[in-house]
């Protein structure tokens, strides 16, 4: 993402406790990459991040240059790689012990109760095909979730609550190479 942030123009900001203005980035300025590759369905597909891929890995992966990662990161509308990436196995494990002190804790500690409305199945088409049907969930308070029977109901904890948001993460969408000169030339045009 450094090479992204090269070229913006550059500005004075006074800070008062030195006493001499600054010179840093105009972050405020923005690219804007998601508007054209949404009115585009065939500019993108979906890619799924692997254990321990970093934004620059899926770059160079994709495009040849590790420092396109900016073209992976805001498509995705991801301002942050640290929080808005996916984290690895050991990065969650690590968040884990400084969020909730331990990973007990945080299995102990309830997220949310949940009533399950459907539960998850496994149905074949005509053609015998395996169609997943993933379960579908109510959030409840805690007094429903009591009332509930054991099989209609699910208990979240927060490190599965957790867990899932980082594995959502995983499901992002990559421009499509055809795409990236354009980008870049456009980007170029604008900064420098």
């Amino acid at each position: 993402m450094t090479q992204y942030f090269a070229s913006f123009p550059r500005l004075d900001y006074n800070l008062k406790s030195i006493n001499r203005p600054l010179q840093v980035t105009d972050v405020t300025r923005r690219f804007v990459i998601r508007d054209f590759y949404r009115r585009n369905i065939l500019s993108y597909f979906t890619y799924d991040v692997q254990e321990g891929e970093r934004p620059d890995n899926v770059a160079y992966s994709f495009y040849g240059d590790s420092n396109l990662d900016w073209i992976i990161l805001l498509p995705n509308e991801i301002i942050d790689p640290y929080f808005g990436w996916p984290r690895s196995y050991i990065e969650m494990q690590e968040y884990m012990r400084e969020r909730y002190g331990s990973i007990p804790n945080a299995m102990a500690q309830t997220h949310q109760y949940e009533q399950i409305i459907q539960k998850r199945q496994e149905i074949r088409d005509v053609e015998g095909n395996l169609i997943l049907v993933p379960e579908k969930s109510l959030v409840v308070d805690r007094t429903t979730y009591l009332t509930l029977n054991p099989s209609d109901r699910k208990l979240v904890s927060k490190y599965d609550h957790e867990i899932s948001m980082n594995e959502k993460k995983r499901n992002i969408s990559i421009v499509d190479p055809v795409y990236v000169p354009a980008i870049v030339d456009t980007y170029r045009n604008l900064y420098t």
